[in-house]
């Protein structure tokens, strides 16, 4: 980018692109911003699936004013036709002069081609750079996963205390943390289009699993690890959220030894997954978020208890952690902690690197990521 101003454009596309949450999906989250005379004359994002896509609304809301504009978007536009137009297209007919992209689109539909498209045109076209280009990548880093790994990106959430224990011996885990952080701990849902728990969270706190903004469209999985099939039709969240299917995940193995009768009765899909290598009866992390991916879910939130999050940590799939602490201590070797069965020698253990840390209410927010090279 040439200048402040490119970047502070660019900063706002990225803050228009976060409001699409989840609705987008599997399309990406994109915003765009045209300016001209170092002045933003018109922006867009897109909201949702089928919709139109961000360069598309700022272009039909700059009108002439598109013509020898930059135009600053947070992805590649599209160069293939949908259920909407080429985006690429429609940047060269407005006449829009140079076009700062975030990053090249990995979809194997797009992957360059619509940059290609511009620069034909004679478009002037600049990819991001430096910390700009990596805050695109993490906006996307939900759709990147999914693209290029064919599974959901997964999310852990984790409420806890300072020495690690999301429940007390009994199971009892409500309230760990205050309002603000159960609040912000809620909007994440708004971000995934899955949330994943095991069968035992289920029958220790029988919850909704709702998302704070409900609708049909894209569905919101409610997801249940259950290879034992031991959930009870009479499960809450059977009974409310009919707007969000809730899948029971079980194994071969599973669906031979219990009847998933009453549980299809109930409103329930029965999933049948692989298993885990070490145990017939537990469901193949890697398994699910494929399962997930394929049915366009971009992120999945997993809010499980300490013997499902093991799983997924052990088989390297988790790919942001958000750690809620609290201010408090249990201090009881058999309260329930956030990871059982994990790691058991230092030099095993699980790596990450702090993103952010926020204070929320009388609680901290940890967002970190897995240490890989």
């Amino acid at each position: 980018m040439t200048g402040e101003v490119d970047a502070r454009a660019f900063r706002r596309a990225l803050e228009l692109a976060a409001r699409g949450g989840r609705f987008t999906a599997p399309n990406p989250r994109v915003g765009a911003v045209l300016v001209r005379d170092g002045k933003i004359v018109a922006e867009g994002w897109h909201r949702r699936a089928g919709e139109p896509h961000a360069e598309a609304i700022a272009l039909d809301a700059a009108g002439e004013l598109a013509r020898g504009a930059t135009l600053l978007v947070t992805l590649e536009p599209c160069s293939h036709e949908g259920r909407t137009p080429a985006c690429a297209r429609r940047i060269v007919a407005a006449g829009v002069a140079r076009v700062v992209v975030g990053m090249v689109d990995p979809d194997p539909r797009v992957r360059g081609s619509g940059i290609r498209i511009l620069e034909e045109a004679g478009v002037e076209v600049e990819l991001a750079e430096g910390e700009l280009a990596r805050a695109a990548e993490e906006l996307l880093e939900d759709y990147l996963v999914h693209r290029r790994e064919g599974r959901a990106f997964l999310l852990h959430k984790v409420a806890a205390t300072l020495d690690g224990k999301i429940a007390d011996r009994e199971g009892r885990s409500r309230w760990i943390t205050g309002e603000a952080a159960r609040t912000r701990g809620r909007e994440l849902r708004d971000r995934c289009g899955a949330i994943v728990v095991g069968a035992g969270t289920v029958l220790a706190d029988d919850p909704v699993l709702l998302p704070p903004t409900r609708e049909e469209r894209p569905p919101f999985f409610r997801v249940v690890l259950d290879g034992r099939l031991k959930v009870p039709p009479t499960a809450r969240l059977f009974r409310e959220g009919a707007e969000s299917p809730v899948l029971v995940c079980t194994t071969r193995e599973g669906l031979a030894a219990a009847d998933p009768g009453p549980l299809a009765a109930a409103g329930a899909e029965i999933v049948v997954l692989p298993a885990a290598a070490d145990d017939p009866l537990a469901v193949d992390p890697a398994g699910l978020l494929r399962e997930l991916g394929g049915r366009g879910v971009l992120a999945a939130l997993l809010e499980g208890g300490g013997r499902t999050a093991a799983r997924f940590h052990a088989a390297g799939l988790v790919d942001r952690l958000d750690w809620f602490v609290s201010p408090s201590l249990l201090g009881d070797p058999e309260a329930r902690g956030a990871l059982v069965g994990g790691r058991r020698f230092l030099p095993e253990r699980l790596a990450f690197r702090i993103a952010e840390v926020e204070r929320v209410g009388d609680d901290i927010h940890v967002v970190a990521r897995p240490a890989r090279p």
